[in-house]
């Protein structure tokens, strides 16, 4: 039966909640990934910090709002070993601290896009650039698909390898089949002005892509034999493709970038772009290289 408690167990899936609505979605998709990995789940709630301080009353309703959390996620797995907290913190501090023991952290991005990248985005955000583990932002759209692929970004960087074997591990955990996604651009120049074969030059790169990506690929599918891999190569912006991708998908899987000049820089625009308009739960995993430990679900 789920528990309730305050102890954070090794390797647990967080979730940070409030009384959202969109916070309720996070909550069981939180659930249905521990329950698929095999990890007790734990719920966070933080106030926030003010100047006044917060008064019990007020911190025992905002542990009614936890409870009511926590049974949600009962629902959806009985038999899960389910924690929670209720911190007077800031919840991005709290939940990239908690991030450190986790196999992965869950996020609302329920008021993500448009006018509500401003208020969200504040928090979440900061758990996705800093967080040491993968965290997953759960869209409220109304429904997404339980049977698609699992879709992961690949590129030629080196912080997307761990993305790549979290997508293998995932796909391999639901069932699912794999469709691993690469994009290129290509501008192409007038033929008469440039002076050379633009088909063949733009046949070399396509090609110099496809061996990319295989090298990217190699290795996973005798770790993951029951993983069936389609290669998508596409002529396009890779935040756009992407998200046109996660319509028909169950999760996509996007590296966070290993190496920038600002903290802040991290996350990169692919992943910022996704994590606010795609259609299905986006994991970003961190790579070894931008203070990331753990990339695999698995929690190793």
């Amino acid at each position: 039966m789920g528990t309730s408690g305050t102890q954070v167990q090794g390797s647990v899936v967080v979730v940070g909640v409030d009384g959202s609505q969109s916070a309720g979605r996070a909550v069981e998709e939180a659930a249905a990934q521990a329950l698929r990995w095999g990890r007790p789940l734990h719920l966070m709630h933080a106030t926030g910090r003010t100047i006044v301080p917060w008064t019990p009353e007020h911190l025992q309703r905002v542990a009614v709002v936890t409870e009511h959390c926590r049974q949600r996620a009962v629902t959806v797995a009985p038999d899960l070993h389910i924690t929670t907290a209720t911190e007077v913190d800031d919840p991005a501090a709290m939940l990239v601290a908690a991030s450190r023991d986790a196999s992965m952290v869950v996020l609302d991005g329920g008021r993500l896009g448009q006018t509500g990248a401003v208020l969200l985005g504040a928090t979440a955000h900061k758990v996705v650039t800093h967080a040491e583990c993968p965290v997953m932002v759960v869209p409220l759209a109304a429904d997404w698909s339980t049977s698609g692929a699992v879709v992961v970004g690949v590129d030629a960087h080196e912080h997307s390898a761990p993305a790549v074997e979290l997508a293998f591990a995932e796909a391999s955990r639901r069932g699912a089949p794999l469709k691993a996604v690469h994009t290129w651009w290509w501008d192409e120049a007038n033929a008469y002005l440039a002076g050379t074969d633009q088909r063949g030059a733009r046949s070399k790169v396509v090609e110099a892509h496809r061996l990319l990506v295989a090298e990217m690929l190699a290795g996973y599918g005798e770790q993951y034999p029951d993983v069936d891999v389609t290669e998508m190569l596409v002529r396009g912006r890779a935040g756009t493709v992407l998200v046109q991708e996660s319509r028909e998908a169950q999760l996509l899987v996007v590296g966070r970038r290993g190496l920038g000049g600002f903290p802040g820089l991290l996350l990169g625009s692919v992943g910022s772009h996704v994590i606010h308009h795609a259609h299905c739960p986006v994991v970003v995993v961190p790579s070894p290289h931008d203070g990331g430990t753990r990339t695999a679900s698995a929690g190793s």
